[in-house]
């Protein structure tokens, strides 16, 4: 059942249950009570009426205080489908036959306040029946009652058939699929309710192989172990055990001890030399038909088939010892509670044969992983084995000749680099003309030479007026002071 919290899983959960019933009442698969017996609604005169609880639905949000828009856009809204069936009449008109009635609940309280989902109780189914419309006297109808968050115990005892009305339950699971319970007089009109496709229940039953992979080289993965986690069909499961074993390399599913294994048969390549193939000759394809020991192939698919049968039984003794210790643990329990001296006397010998039992049983698993131990070292030799005859790995003589031309190639390669390594210097070094020395030379003396500071743009418009050069003046002489003789 889906517990989660979140609006938008329910409405989900609603839309693709709706989403089926709207294909299936098209189905003639689907056969419903009628007043004319058994009869699909294909068949028949369809009145379709849609509806849902939407408005109900905002007077709660109202009432919880939880006016919010983008919240009830991801509620679900609790979608119903009313479809009366009819035939015609000889003389005109119609007359009713049967009715069909679907419809949805969830949690509302809980996913408006924000709280963890709990499953529909009996109280709240019988109130959800009883808003539906009695049906018409004399014509049987059939009501199927989806919750997005599953029943509980005591609710599914309103699963039943009386002479005009039928009810069916059907519920999602925490595996990912549905759960549909109805009459036991009708059991397969509840599975056509499952809004689940078969490709998806394939793709589950993969996801559950491939969640196993570990076990499959060693114990193998049981069909009634990928049942138990998807909650799907045995059989089912056993078909696409085998086609996922047709469809992948090194994978074998058999039937060991009663029950269908998926396991692997051995883990390297095959030696198609030791199965006659085209290259081989032709007469050691004689030697290896009438030899009296089988070729590795055969060797590691038996020794695989016997591992993973094996490891089957190893499981099986696990399963009975978890058993006997939840026995004993009751037993344990018992003991403490009981009050009487024969009652604790009865309990002490229950205790001891119980623990016989586990001795027993320990012993029991000890062999077996002796034995598996044991088979998985032949089959890990086999399989070095064959991953060393197909690799074909070169001797020594043809690695030592590979490794001489090899040697050969490389002296060659460093004698054509250092010739042209001088002949690439000689080019370089070559002497120029003597044109192409003067131009040289012209260019390098350029670049030693400073570069001239550029004139402004002002003082390189105006034009250039010469001055004229002044003539060097004599230095003046000194005046005489006073009392001092002028010089003549």
């Amino acid at each position: 059942m889906s517990l989660s919290s979140d609006p938008s899983v329910h409405q989900r959960l609603e839309e693709q249950f709706m989403r089926h019933v709207e294909q299936l009442i098209g189905d003639e698969r689907l056969r419903i009570d009628t007043t004319l017996g058994r009869r699909p609604p294909a068949l028949l005169l369809r009145h379709v009426n849609r509806n849902d609880r939407g408005v109900d639905l905002k007077r709660l949000m109202s009432e919880m205080n939880r006016p919010d828009r983008e919240l009830q856009a991801k509620m679900p809204v609790g979608r119903t489908l009313d479809v009366g069936l009819s035939k015609k009449r000889w003389w005109g008109g119609k007359a009713p036959v049967g009715r069909l009635w679907v419809t949805c609940r969830s949690p509302w309280r809980a996913l408006v306040g924000g709280q963890a989902a709990g499953p529909l109780t009996a109280a709240e189914l019988s109130k959800a029946l009883g808003e539906i419309p009695p049906p018409l006297r004399g014509v049987p109808s059939t009501v199927v009652l989806m919750s997005t968050s599953g029943f509980a115990a005591d609710a599914l005892d309103a699963v039943g058939r009386s002479s005009d009305r039928t009810v069916i339950l059907i519920w999602p699971h925490d595996a990912g699929g549905w759960t549909a319970a109805g009459p036991p007089q009708t059991p397969f009109v509840g599975d056509l309710f499952d809004p689940e496709m078969d490709e998806q229940k394939r793709a589950r039953i993969r996801a559950a192989i491939d969640a196993s992979r570990l076990d499959l080289a060693s114990d193998g993965v049981a069909a009634e172990k990928v049942a138990a986690a998807t909650r799907l069909p045995l059989q089912l499961v056993e078909t696409e055990l085998k086609s996922y074993a047709s469809q992948t390399a090194g994978l074998v599913a058999k039937r060991l001890g009663g029950r269908v294994v998926l396991f692997q048969e051995g883990s390297a390549p095959p030696d198609l030399s030791a199965r006659g193939s085209v290259t081989m000759p032709f007469i050691e394809r004689l030697k290896t038909l009438f030899a009296r020991k089988g070729n590795v192939d055969k060797k590691i698919a038996l020794l695989s088939e016997r591992r993973a049968d094996l490891g089957q039984q190893r499981d099986r003794g696990y399963e009975e010892m978890a058993r006997l210790e939840n026995k004993e643990a009751n037993l344990r329990k018992q003991f403490a509670e009981a009050s009487g001296e024969l009652t604790r006397r009865r309990i002490a010998s229950q205790l001891v044969q119980f623990r016989k039992d586990i001795a027993r049983r320990q012993q029991l698993l000890s062999v077996l992983n002796q034995q598996i131990n044991i088979v998985g070292t032949h089959l890990h030799t086999l399989e070095l084995q064959q991953q060393g005859k197909a690799a074909k790995l070169p001797d020594s003589e043809e690695m030592a000749a590979d490794a001489a031309a090899a040697e050969d190639v490389l002296a060659q390669l460093e004698a054509d680099s250092e010739l042209a390594d001088t002949i690439g210097t000689g080019v370089a070094g070559a002497s120029l003309s003597a044109e192409e020395q003067a131009v040289y030379d012209e260019l390098m003396q350029n670049q030693a030479a400073p570069p001239a500071s550029a004139p402004s743009p002002v003082a390189a418009q105006a034009p250039k007026t010469p001055q004229p050069q002044k003539e060097p003046q004599a230095p003046p002489t000194p005046k005489p002071q006073r009392g001092e003789a002028e010089p003549s």
